[in-house]
């Protein structure tokens, strides 16, 4: 529900932003830390320390349910938008039938997860997916939200993985632009309040809200944030979250008709934040023309004030492919780019994004339907994919949904790394790269350097599957979760233990319709973001200012 106070000035939201400057908490033998007084002109900077984190529970807050029109604004009370009723799931697993996971929808009381696996059917509110250590290791669980509408405004799949919460998230993706739906939903699953802090990009660079982009998410609660109404008639934007007080997850509902026809409706998840190289997994296109509506495009900003320079290459099914007009991009600072993905031949690609400034990187990909029986012209169904982090993780596939997982093998550079080379192909690409393999339909096994990356799939009775796949260096695979058996709820992809690759890697998932196939993509909870250690420093003043 979206809640009418936001934007109203908050006195105690201004003290805990400037109370949370003057306490540090020092994580080492459990001694509160506080900062000295000083003057502000003297203070200095800290070296930081890094310590050892005891585990605690491990917390992932998995997107709530569609935020529905309001048909009452339309003035036609006859006129639905909403013709036909979302199927809303949450599915989660866990790794280790610990018996301590649960997955507690806001409000309500926990479900615990029977066997290690279990579900939540129309969930009213965001999801928290909970566990506890085990055997002093973090658990190992991973979530999903699915909401399928097959008529209406909001056609479309829009899936998301549970995702843990943070202090900044970025999401790129979305638009405010007239007959575009943008909803900010942020989550506090923690207990104390969050002061949340909302900053909005567009194509002329940063957005001045008319809200002023703050406001406090209670705990256990959600606050909705309508972001038309607050930074209106912007074509593409990329948006940032930061909270203090408490961590949030957040998302972005995304939404898009051309007059009464449904253009897409997805979530915009958080990627991972500004990075000169940002790698964006779970491009999956069709073979379009570069103006084409379902081309799809990579989104581009520095958040920064310097301008940047990027170049922008695809690691698809042949290997290396060159984005044409994408080798040598201006990056004007604070504006947000889009770069067409038309012209490219069908397949599954990630991008890799390198840039002489700081930049955050998402995508968007789409398919064409057809019309309806009202329809002006075909239906359009739209998906985000955003950055992600490599290496091994988890995945839960969406219910209802087919998932085929896209593996790349992303060279790092590193001295002593194979070199990736020519190999034949069945169906090659016009201009053949390194990293080549077969046509995935053909029986011969890649040629030249390849990883060998483990698949684990789990179902209600655990491990159900497990499969070595060799992924060609510098390529990206795209493997049906169905090949590993039925039934199954989430998938484990274990890296190469190799210095010299990265695996970024992404879960298509879609469901099939008669007008056209519904998509998304869901980024995997990596191992790599699990906090086992933390950077601690002693506060250099205190005081207000």
């Amino acid at each position: 529900m979206t809640d009418p106070t936001v934007g109203r000035p908050r006195r105690t939201g201004r003290a805990a932003r400037l109370l949370s400057g003057a306490l540090v908490l020092g994580l080492t033998g459990g001694v509160v830390a506080i900062a000295v007084a000083a003057p502000p002109t003297e203070a200095r900077p800290v070296p930081a320390a890094t310590v050892d984190v005891a585990p605690t529970a491990t917390t992932l807050v998995c997107p709530g349910p569609l935020q529905l029109p309001d048909d009452t604004l339309s003035g036609d009370s006859a006129f639905d938008r909403v013709p036909v009723a979302p199927v809303e799931r949450v599915t989660a697993f866990d790794t280790v039938t610990s018996a301590t996971a649960s997955l507690t929808v806001l409000g309500a009381d926990p479900v615990a997860l029977t066997g290690g696996t279990g579900s939540v059917a129309s969930p009213d509110a965001a999801t928290v997916l909970r566990a506890e250590p085990v055997d002093g290791e973090p658990a190992r669980v991973a979530g999903a939200t699915s909401s399928v509408v097959t008529d209406g405004d909001l056609r479309g799949l829009s899936a998301a993985s549970c995702a843990r919460p943070s202090a900044d998230v970025w999401l790129v993706g979305g638009s405010t632009e007239l007959e575009s739906t943008a909803d900010l939903v942020v989550v506090n699953p923690g207990a104390t309040p969050a002061d949340v802090t909302v900053e909005v990009w567009g194509p002329s660079g940063a957005v001045d809200l008319a809200n002023g982009g703050t406001f406090l998410v209670a705990p256990g609660a959600e606050r909705v944030l309508s972001l038309p109404g607050v930074a209106a008639e912007q074509r593409r934007i990329a948006v940032r979250v930061t909270a203090a007080g408490g961590q949030v997850s957040a998302y972005l509902q995304d939404s898009l008709l051309d007059g009464f026809t449904p253009r897409g409706t997805d979530l915009v998840t958080a990627g991972t934040g500004p990075a000169t190289t940002q790698v964006v997994p779970g491009i999956s296109v069709v073979a379009t023309e570069v103006d084409a509506a379902d081309a799809g495009a990579l989104r581009l900003l520095v958040p920064g004030d310097e301008d940047a320079t990027a170049s922008v290459r695809l690691l698809g099914p042949d290997g290396d492919v060159e984005l044409p007009g994408a080798q040598e991009l201006d990056l004007p600072a604070g504006e947000v780019t889009d770069v067409s993905l038309g012209g490219l031949a069908a397949g599954s690609y990630t991008a890799v994004v390198e840039s002489t400034e700081a930049v955050v990187a998402g995508a968007m990909i789409a398919r064409e339907g057809k019309a309806g029986e009202l329809d002006e012209g075909p239906r359009l169904e739209r998906a985000w994919a955003a950055s992600a982090t490599p290496g091994s993780g988890l995945v839960a596939v969406p219910a209802g949904a087919a998932g085929t997982l896209t593996l790349t093998a992303v060279p790092t550079g590193d001295e002593g790394a194979p070199a990736p080379s020519p190999t034949a192909s069945a169906t090659p690409t016009p201009e053949p790269t390194e990293g080549q393999r077969p046509d995935p339909e053909a029986d011969a096994a890649p040629e030249g350097p390849t990883v060998t990356v483990t698949l684990r799939a789990y179902g209600a009775a655990g491990v159900v599957a497990e499969k070595d796949v060799e992924v060609p260096l510098g390529s990206t695979l795209p493997y049906a979760v169905k090949t590993l058996g039925t039934g199954v709820v989430g998938v484990e992809v274990v890296a190469p233990d190799d210095d010299a690759v990265d695996l970024s890697w992404a879960l298509s998932a879609a469901v099939s319709h008669a007008i056209g196939p519904l998509i998304s993509v869901l980024q995997p909870v990596t191992d790599a973001e699990a906090v086992t250690r933390a950077q601690v420093r002693e506060g250099s003043r205190v005081g207000l200012d």
